[in-house]
């Protein structure tokens, strides 16, 4: 995955990672360092997903939304 933003929360212990792997934006998600997971974005805009991002770093998002759509666990 090629890397293209990072979000983090003021606490510092959320994280999300915005890449592009085979031409389809992904968000990768931590929390204390530990991969929450992953979701895949493929019919959205990059402002779609970056509110995404930034939506899991503010705690508006949360474990069980990312787990029900993540790609991998």
């Amino acid at each position: 995955m090629k890397k293209l933003s990072t979000y983090k929360s003021k606490c510092g212990t959320k994280e999300s990672v915005i890449g592009v792997q085979h031409e389809v934006l992904i968000v990768e998600f931590y929390e204390n360092g530990h991969r929450v997971g992953e979701i895949e974005y493929p019919n959205n805009s990059y402002y779609y997903v970056r509110d995404a991002a930034e939506n899991w770093t503010l705690g508006v998002m949360t474990k069980e939304t990312i787990k029900k759509y993540s790609i991998a666990a």
